[in-house]
């Protein structure tokens, strides 16, 4: 496994979200909160930038393989530096 759980990652590709027809798009910002070894996959909470609700954003869960997403930071990042990455 390349990635654990808290590590900070982004999206490589568009994500179809799983429980909406809501497509994600490449370089969303999130977080890992559940590593499976066989086959290798990880449950991510992804930050949607979304101005109408307090916060700033909404989460989106979705599973994704290794090769849908980089591992941007060893541990997690704050809503702050998510919007710093997302809005610069």
């Amino acid at each position: 496994m390349k990635a654990k759980i808290n590590d900070s990652i982004q999206t490589l590709i568009d994500i179809t979200a799983d429980f909406s027809d809501l497509i994600i798009p490449k370089g969303t910002i999130g977080a890992i909160v559940e590593c499976y070894p066989n086959p290798e996959a990880y449950a991510i909470d992804l930050m949607i930038s979304n101005p109408k609700v307090i916060g700033g954003f909404t989460y989106e869960n979705v599973i994704l393989s290794p090769e849908q997403f980089i591992v941007i930071s060893s541990q997690s990042i704050s809503e702050d530096e998510a919007e710093k990455l997302i809005f610069n």
